[in-house]
């Protein structure tokens, strides 16, 4: 976290971190799931095209042969749409400065996507 600071402070901009901890029904955090090799991290964000708002709603371990298809369902219930609304699926790529999103096709694998984790 201190080697981020110092970089962003290079570039005179605010640095802000999030901590999203995970609550069982006693509402006592959690510990997160054990991850495989062949499982990835994502993380979810809902545009709004009516408000022009990209906003954050959550978070999933999925394993890299899974189908976006298979995960419809909660994805809706996140963004607070019906179980069976058709949504459209992207993937934020990050070149600095610029953000690509590319088409998630949710009828092949997430690898075969290449919705990918990128080693450090």
């Amino acid at each position: 976290v201190g080697q981020l600071k110092t970089v962003k402070n290079d570039e005179e901009e605010e640095l802000r971190l999030f901590l999203e901890a995970e609550c069982g029904l006693d509402l006592r955090p959690i510990a997160p799931v054990e991850k495989s090799e062949d499982d990835i991290l994502l993380f979810f964000k809902l545009y709004d095209p009516e408000k022009e708002e990209l906003r954050y709603v959550g978070r999933l371990l999925v394993n890299l042969t899974g189908k976006p298809s298979e995960i419809l369902t909660w994805l809706n219930e996140l963004a607070g749409y019906d179980p069976d609304e058709n949504i459209e699926l992207y993937e934020e790529i990050k070149f600095n400065p610029k953000v690509r999103c590319d088409s998630v096709d949710r009828q092949l694998t997430f690898q075969e996507n290449q919705v990918e984790h990128i080693p450090n």
